[in-house]
């Protein structure tokens, strides 16, 4: 990620702006089934070990800045909410995050509150992220 920002460095003109969207380095992805009239029936958190690309990434922006390549315009932390058709679909999203895993007792939980949805229903799954707006600074950090 440093070699990343590095890069837009050099290709950015001076005033250029790059934006670096992450997820949160720390988190636990929130699982819930909302109606479709907006009701949400929190199930649990998803395990989650923690990454080292991203807490790499997150310290890539951080020197960025601290190398005065870049000053910070805005950041935010938000919440992403992915919408997923079923239980299957989770488990394919938990599958394909290696550091994720589908702790038993949440599986049969989300199994049986699937099975007792109102129709319309979705499954919700809340991840954290963080989002910067970088100005390229001139002549800095070469």
């Amino acid at each position: 990620m440093v070699d990343a920002l590095r890069s837009a460095w050099q290709v950015l003109r001076p005033g250029g702006v790059v934006v670096d969207l992450q997820p949160a380095d720390r988190y636990r992805p929130r699982l819930a089934i909302v109606s479709p009239k907006g009701a949400r029936v929190t199930l649990g958190a998803i395990a989650r070990d923690r990454h080292p690309g991203i807490a790499a990434a997150h310290r890539a922006r951080r020197v960025a800045v601290s190398e005065g390549r870049f000053t910070r315009v805005v950041s935010l932390h938000a919440l992403h909410r992915g919408r997923y058709s079923g239980p299957r679909a989770v488990r394919a999203l938990v599958h394909a995050n290696d550091n994720w895993h589908f702790q038993p007792a949440l599986r049969r939980r989300l199994d049986a509150a699937w099975a007792k949805r109102t129709p319309g229903a979705f499954i919700e799954v809340r991840q954290p992220f963080s989002l910067a707006v970088l100005r390229r600074r001139a002549g800095a950090g070469r």
